[in-house]
């Protein structure tokens, strides 16, 4: 396995902005606790009618997306096979297996009944024509092929420690190495397979999605559209971890993650809206309520991440870049609140906007997971040597 030159983030663990998110994450648990004793009715606007909320969808579905850094890394250096941006892979990957860990467990409060999840793992009682149940199974794997992935961060801790412990570590450490190709090749199908799948929540949902989102290639959207929100998450962290943006060749593989994240993103755009010409829904975008309005922020969105990385002149600027992935990553979770949210009506008249603790429970939950990524990047060799703040 590469080794890395990587190292544990210098300064204090508990700095303020990480105290904040940890008080934020604090309100976010009082309510959830109040969930589980009063159930989700005390705690959320959720119904038998409308059961899609913004648990589900900011926390699995625009959550999984933003964090396609991993996905999107890894597809660059081992399916391209361009090593040089294996620096920006391990951080990639931690935010990877955070996110995707955290919408694993969101299910749990977001499902009534959840003790009946423990079933999914039981093979009598799966649905093996269900594309929920693809995306289950392939989420649950995923899981922990990034456990595998990021496994050697967490084993170069600890790997000169003597005795025992240290040789079982090293032994693990080159298992990893001898089986990489195979854990790689599992760490791009699986996010290609849910994320498509995740699209293919949707088409089943037919005439229950408006037609300025339904599509047949609703699944080729959210799996271009994640890739490039991928590229603009690791774009985005770079800038908020490090201080590296002054060195040249830092800004050279920057320049050329943006220009991926840019083609992806124009691709999307191509293809969404050539399929709103095509279904003869673009009158709807003209009917100036809610529905038009947001797909029009939505297209706002996507385009200025586009505008911001257009060319190599508008690249060589740090605050493009940052910018260009900003609105990148909001314009595609915009999309997907706009399928699964905004452009959802199971009834008729029917109308659905979260709580107040509702908010705080995904806020929380957020803020929890940023904390943990900033003490496991102190604590552990993530990032590589470099001026980081």
């Amino acid at each position: 396995m590469a080794h890395v030159k990587a190292k544990p983030v210098e300064g204090k663990i508990f700095t303020a902005p990480v105290i904040f998110l940890l008080h934020v994450a604090a309100v976010g648990l009082f309510f959830l606790i109040i969930r589980y004793m009063y159930g989700i009715g005390a705690v959320s606007n959720l119904t038998d009618h409308m059961p899609w909320g913004v648990w589900k969808i900011i926390n699995v579905i625009v959550g999984a997306a933003l964090v396609c850094g991993g996905y999107a890394c890894a597809f660059t250096v081992y399916v391209f096979n361009q090593g040089r941006y294996h620096r920006f892979v391990r951080p990639a990957l931690l935010l990877s297996l955070l996110g995707y860990s955290f919408a694993g467990f969101s299910l749990f409060y977001d499902v009534g009944r959840y003790w009946g999840l423990f079933n999914f793992l039981i093979p009598k009682y799966w649905q093996a024509n269900s594309v929920l149940f693809e995306v289950g199974i392939c989420v649950m794997s995923y899981i922990a092929i990034l456990m595998l992935e990021i496994a050697p961060a967490i084993i170069e801790k600890f790997a000169d420690m003597e005795g025992p412990v240290g040789v079982t570590l090293n032994k693990f450490y080159n298992f990893l190495d001898r089986f990489l190709f195979l854990i790689i090749s599992l760490g791009v199908l699986l996010p290609t397979m849910h994320q498509s799948g995740l699209g293919g929540l949707a088409v089943v949902m037919g005439q229950k999605i408006s037609p300025l989102w339904q599509s047949p290639l609703v699944s080729l959207h959210h799996l271009v559209s994640c890739i490039a929100m991928g590229y603009g998450c690791v774009i985005v962290t770079e800038f908020v971890l490090t201080d590296e943006y002054r060195d040249q060749q830092y800004m050279n593989l920057l320049n050329k993650l943006a220009t991926f994240m840019k083609n992806f993103m124009f691709v999307f755009l191509i293809l969404r809206m050539s399929e709103v010409l095509r279904s003869g829904a673009l009158p709807l975008a003209f009917h100036y309520d809610h529905i038009s309005f947001s797909f029009w922020a939505e297209v706002i969105l996507i385009i200025l991440g586009i505008f911001y990385v257009r060319d190599e002149n508008a690249r060589k600027i740090p605050r493009n870049l940052f910018l260009g992935g900003l609105f990148t990553m909001v314009g595609g979770s915009l999309y997907r609140i706009n399928v699964y949210i905004i452009g959802f009506q199971p009834f008729k008249g029917l109308s659905y906007f979260p709580s107040v603790p509702e908010l705080f429970i995904t806020l929380g939950m957020i803020s929890l997971q940023l904390a943990i990524f900033a003490i496991i990047i102190k604590t552990f060799p993530i990032m590589e040597k470099g001026d980081h703040k």
